[in-house]
């Protein structure tokens, strides 16, 4: 064991001091200053960076990952609440206008590579193309039927820096359908997160 290994661990995609504590490295951290050519970025603004997850749960999987390193819903509070509410609107957004230019579900998803120069709108953004009467209003997105966004409770998630999962169902296979389940314990839909912070925040 390097000198190195001997003074950190690494638990769920974090590199930690075993000193102090202190983040070393993080997946997550590298990914969203796009850093990783494994995993590029179809979008990034000054709050929070989106790319696909290795494994699409799916017929469209997107990652939406805040920039500020966070560990875990269970370490939000009423303060991340802009923050939440701007990674939910990035998540519509993209799932509205990625789901426009992806095939059916037997047809090969979207790639882990940069967004396809045919498509019609910068970075992700909603089209400049579009007219004010065909862009899909947050309110309807937010009650199309085939969208999720969720994230997965500790010690079910994945990799210890948020994320919030925005998926369009139908999804690939019968273990992403229970790994996304709705009301499975290790399942935090956006809706009841938001809530939770005004219940937390009530009680102080």
């Amino acid at each position: 064991m390097g000198a190195e290994q001997a003074k950190t661990r690494r638990k769920k995609g974090v590199i930690y001091s075993k000193e102090n504590n202190e983040i070393v490295d993080c997946l997550f951290c590298r990914i969203v200053r796009g850093e990783s050519p494994v995993n590029p970025l179809w979008y990034r603004d000054d709050q929070c960076a989106v790319f696909i997850p290795r494994g699409p749960a799916g017929r469209l999987h997107l990652l939406i990952v805040p920039l500020q390193h966070i560990q875990t819903i269970d370490t939000l509070t009423e303060e991340h609440r802009p923050l939440l509410e701007h990674m939910k609107k990035v998540a519509m957004e993209q799932l509205c206008v990625h789901a426009q230019h992806i095939g059916t579900v037997e047809s090969p998803l979207l790639p882990l590579a940069p967004p396809p120069s045919h498509y019609a709108f910068n970075r992700g953004h909603l089209p400049v193309l579009l007219s004010s009467s065909e862009i899909v209003k947050d309110e309807k997105i937010s009650m199309d039927p085939s969208f999720i966004f969720c994230f997965h409770r500790p010690p079910y998630n994945s990799i210890d820096h948020l994320h919030l999962h925005a998926i369009q169902k139908p999804f690939r296979s019968c273990w992403n359908r229970f790994m996304f389940a709705e009301h499975a314990p290790w399942h935090g839909s956006m809706h009841n997160v938001l809530l939770n912070l005004s219940s937390v925040n009530a009680k102080l």
